[in-house]
């Protein structure tokens, strides 16, 4: 019994590890295809900067990060709010990224 409970945890810590990496790598694709150069990328694990309107229609699946990237376009610093995944399944796929700038101009 004690071996089973260990092997379930190992597998929870593995699955969450797995659907980190798998956003992180989705944020660089989109961050990449959009002519952007991720400075600092900051995972909302308590969601405390989070405004209430994305907190509410936020799925536990989705991740929210934290982002200050340089945009090469307009040669500027921009920050803002990345959500990644489907709000189902939380899956990581290339049309699952919402972003919120903090300045849209």
């Amino acid at each position: 019994m004690p071996l089973l409970f260990l092997l379930l945890i190992a597998g929870a810590i593995g699955l969450s590890w797995r659907h980190y990496q798998n956003a992180r790598a989705l944020l660089n694709d989109w961050a990449d295809a959009n002519g952007l150069r991720i400075l600092h990328a900051k995972s909302n694990t308590f969601w405390l900067s989070v405004p209430l309107s994305m907190w509410l229609t936020t799925s536990k699946y989705q991740m929210i990060f934290r982002i200050s990237v340089y945009d090469e376009s307009i040669h500027r610093i921009r920050t803002g709010l990345v959500r990644l995944g489907t709000p189902i399944w939380g899956i990581m796929n290339r049309d699952a990224v919402d972003v919120f700038w903090d300045n849209p101009n």
